[in-house]
């Protein structure tokens, strides 16, 4: 029984990073949702900062991009930062939608149990993404669509 559920945990996770690699370009707030200003904590540059160490094309959704970029919202994922913190402990998730908003992936629960804000929320943006093991597999494929005639 052991074998099946690890067989098929594999599989779920190999489907999910092929579905990534689909992707070239990130979108991300210029302001999460659980922020009072733009890039609170440095939260925002953090986050565009490991989505290109992964290979994505990053840009804010109120920052100019390119083209390519612009003609279809489905050729690029949509990244966003949850926070479910308490008194004590600061957490943070990462979920990745595509166009649909159908979510791709899921980071695990970072977090930091430091005192000033700063230092807790970065320390647990970074737990959060060292754990995501789908973005670390990103590689950029286009789906090549062959037209007959």
């Amino acid at each position: 029984m052991k074998k099946y559920l690890v067989l098929f945990l594999m599989i779920s996770f190999v489907g999910v990073a092929q579905n990534l690699n689909e992707y070239k370009y990130a979108i991300l707030p210029s302001k999460f949702a659980f922020s009072k200003e733009e890039n609170a904590h440095n939260l925002n540059v953090l986050t565009k900062m490991y989505l290109q160490k992964y290979g994505f094309e990053t840009y804010y959704n109120n920052e100019e991009a390119p083209d390519e970029f612009i003609q279809s919202n489905c050729n690029k994922i949509f990244v966003d930062v949850a926070e479910s913190s308490n008194i004590f402990i600061t957490k943070l998730k990462v979920t990745i939608k595509d166009c649909k908003g159908t979510i791709l992936a899921t980071s695990d629960i970072g977090t930091s149990k430091e005192k000033e804000y700063r230092v807790a929320y970065n320390e647990a943006l970074r737990m959060a993404f060292d754990n995501f093991t789908e973005l670390k597999s990103h590689q950029y494929q286009p789906n090549i669509k062959k037209v007959e005639l």
